[in-house]
């Protein structure tokens, strides 16, 4: 679905990112975590040619449309085809003189849909996230912080993309409405198989829905491994003391949940 071998990202002279490498494939989960001014959102920015790639490679296979396959100085298209972003702040995200319904919409607008068929496509985005569809009228102002989120999160689906990025998509909300909406994103990539890969500080989300765990520092990788060995057996004494610091702020039980992948071993 989608490799990165070897990426750096210079800006001014600084090395932002350096040789970062991961792979995810179809229907999974990546977290990416690491402290604030780790590379997290540089990295997804790099991924979605907001930031140039001074070295290394790019290869992304949707399961409809053409492949895009990058090497060494680049700097990939705004958005990969076949892939949507989801930011952090769904206010910010949304045009605030827009209603919802348009907002969402112009994410399919290249395919010339007729106004029945678009109307259509909006109203089948907004029952995947559960929003009534009377909601298409209201503007960001006029609907709470969750209801922004998800219609950020309809936007995305409505172009129907094989890989969604997310940005601490659950950070600007309660703590319910954080786990409704995290319940919303498990559904919809359990019936569409959708691939997410997502930049949280949550490690106790990661624990819940992640399959794979990418942790950054610096701009480098600090540990690259399945969700269930992360929390078993994390590969550096930094990715213990994140996990303890988690548990003792009450994040992260003592006996993490996480997904086992097949042949994984149960302890260290």
């Amino acid at each position: 679905m989608l490799c990165v071998e070897n990426l750096g990202v210079r800006i001014h002279g600084e090395t932002i990112l350096d040789a970062i490498s991961f792979c995810v494939q179809q229907g999974q989960t990546l977290c990416i975590a690491g402290e604030s001014g780790s590379g997290k959102s540089s990295l997804l920015r790099a991924l979605n040619g907001l930031l140039p790639a001074e070295f290394g490679s790019l290869a992304f296979h949707p399961t409809i449309g053409e492949p895009t396959e990058l090497e060494g100085r680049w700097r990939g298209v705004r958005g990969l085809p076949g892939s949507r972003w989801v930011m952090q702040d769904p206010i910010a995200a949304l045009n605030p003189k827009l209603p919802l319904g348009v907002s969402i919409g112009e994410s399919v607008f290249s395919k010339n849909l007729s106004a029945t068929e678009l109307n259509d496509a909006v109203s089948d985005a907004l029952s995947k996230v559960e929003l009534l569809p009377e909601l298409a009228v209201r503007r960001p102002s006029e609907v709470s912080l969750g209801q922004a989120q998800r219609a950020c999160l309809a936007r995305a689906l409505v172009a129907r993309p094989d890989l969604i990025f997310f940005d601490e998509p659950l950070s600007a909300l309660d703590a319910i409405v954080q786990k409704q909406v995290a319940a919303t994103m498990r559904r919809i990539q359990m019936r569409y198989g959708t691939t997410f890969v997502i930049v949280t500080h949550d490690l106790g989300f990661a624990a819940t829905y992640a399959d794979h765990v990418l942790v950054l520092r610096n701009g480098k990788i600090e540990a690259n491994q399945s969700a269930g060995n992360f929390f078993r057996c994390p590969e550096s004494r930094y990715c213990e003391e994140l996990i303890l610091a988690a548990r003792e702020l009450g994040g992260l039980p003592e006996v993490v949940p996480a997904k086992q992948g097949p042949g994984e071993a149960r302890s260290c």
